[in-house]
């Protein structure tokens, strides 16, 4: 039942990390130009191979510049923040 009550939160997730990751003039794209943070690419594939579950989907916060990764595990949705300056785990933490 626990995840049948996810799946809404899940798709918005997913729909919440498309627009975060534009290329506005304040987007991502202009952020990795001006080498402020890390690409998502090479940190997106080592949190991936490093973290165990479902991956749901990414969100960028500008003003921490801290990449979300979102795993669905074992019915429960985790967190997995991410210093886009530096490419280190911050926290990893499950939403309840």
């Amino acid at each position: 039942m626990r995840s049948l009550m996810l799946l809404p939160l899940v798709g918005l997730a997913i729909v919440a990390a498309t627009p975060s990751l534009g290329l506005g003039s304040n987007g991502v794209q202009d952020l990795v130009e001006a080498g402020e943070i890390m690409p998502l690419e090479p940190i997106r594939n080592r949190v991936l191979s490093q973290t165990r579950g479902e991956f749901v989907g990414v969100e960028f916060d500008s003003a921490s510049k801290r990449y979300r990764f979102r795993f669905l595990v074992e019915g429960a949705l985790v967190n997995v923040d991410v210093d886009a300056r530096t490419g280190r785990r911050i926290t990893t933490r499950q939403s309840y």
